[in-house]
């Protein structure tokens, strides 16, 4: 009797999460013409390493849900709102279609059953509340969702409603790649990305997640699996090892399986192939930085925050550094004024570099005080 209440509920959660969307096998635009892309991208430094046709346009669909997660994540961040939150779905929350969890009008409900309906079942109606949530009306989100894009570099993206359903949300997995490695910095969305199968409402919705890579794949931390008729079957995967984080992004793949194995492989290969490479902080040794004009000949300077970059494991030997000062670096100089360069090269080709930032203000020299210098010099002299 057990065996057959978990059978049941198993059966209920997949009705649940699939009710609204159309079948594969349902009539749709012919599979000849979507195209179809992929992209490997390392998440921490958002480094693309393979793309094919990977600024094709989609539809972003469910895709745009990751960056109402990335807004809500910010605003729990600036301390606005919390996963503790409880919020009150509005009568346009309840009207969404498609994946859902049927919320009420006037039903109340917290921002981490949201999260678990968004991460695990891509409900329409949780987008919105969130949305809501964050900004108080759906129009001023989606306007908030597209600066959001652009601010990250997503130049080929277009959002027109915080769930992905409404016509108009155009994105690419190049874009995707990029919204999904901002998205990876948040690891407290790790377990709700990676939750095979939950319940929200007190248990009234089960959910039951699409992305079959969260069980099986080593250091998977989420994100995203769906299918719509205008972009097939479609696959954002993000995992991490040995400080690594692949993102990989499949769009337009007519067959629903193929997507994970494909991930899988490119993931394999970016985690075999590749390494990140952090500067040692005590192999760079910064001299004071000549000045023009300055009532001070040199400034004082150091290197700004050391960060990390891609290479291959065959280019390591092969990584050089260099320190650049600049030569036109004229008074009144101000402390965080950039003052040179640390330029890291792969094969002579400039891969990464760190700002030489000034550590002292030197102000301008006068007048006044360059005649006191002057004659100061005659008479030591």
């Amino acid at each position: 009797m057990r065996l057959f209440s978990k059978i049941t509920a198993t059966v209920t959660a997949l009705s649940l999460l699939l009710f609204g969307i159309v079948s594969v096998n349902a009539t749709r635009i012919s599979e000849n013409t979507i195209p179809y892309s992929y992209v490997l991208m390392e998440g921490k430094t958002g480094t693309l390493l393979y793309s094919n046709n990977g600024n094709a346009e989609f539809p972003a669909f469910h895709s745009a849900k990751l960056m109402t997660l990335l807004l809500l994540m910010e605003a729990i961040g600036e301390g606005n709102l919390s996963f503790d939150t409880v919020v009150k779905a509005s009568a346009n929350a309840n009207a969404q279609q498609g994946a859902q969890i049927w919320l009420n009008t006037g039903e109340e409900i917290t921002i981490d059953e949201l999260v678990k309906a968004i991460t695990v079942g891509n409900a329409n109606d949780a987008a919105v509340a969130i949305a809501e949530a964050v900004s108080g009306n759906v129009d001023d989100f989606t306007a908030l969702m597209n600066q959001r894009a652009e601010e990250l570099g997503m130049l080929s993206t277009v959002y027109t409603d915080p769930a992905g359903t409404a016509d108009g949300n155009i994105t690419t997995a190049c874009d995707i790649a990029t919204l999904a490695s901002e998205l990876s910095h948040y690891d407290e969305l790790t377990p709700y990305f990676t939750t095979w199968m939950t319940s929200v409402r007190g248990g009234k919705t089960e959910l039951v997640s699409t992305n079959r890579m969260i069980l099986s794949y080593i250091g998977i931390t989420g994100m995203k699996a769906y299918y719509s008729e205008d972009c097939l079957n479609c696959l954002i995967a993000t995992a991490t090892r040995n400080d690594l984080t692949m993102v990989c992004v499949i769009l337009g793949e007519p067959d629903e399986y193929q997507r994970f194995t494909t991930a899988r492989e490119k993931m394999n290969i970016g985690f075999a192939a590749y390494t990140l490479y952090t500067p040692k902080r005590t192999d760079i040794y910064i001299e004071p930085v000549p000045v023009s004009g300055g009532v001070k000949l040199t400034v004082s300077a150091d290197i700004s925050e050391i960060g990390s970059f891609i290479v291959r494991n065959s280019e390591l030997e092969s990584v050089k550094m260099r320190i650049e000062y600049f030569d036109d670096v004229t008074a009144p100089v101000n402390i965080g004024d950039k003052v040179g360069r640390v330029v890291f090269l792969v094969d002579d080709e400039e891969r990464y570099a760190i700002s030489i930032i000034a550590t002292e203000n030197v102000g301008r020299m006068k007048l006044l005080s360059a005649v006191f210098k002057l004659l100061s010099g005659m008479f030591a002299g």
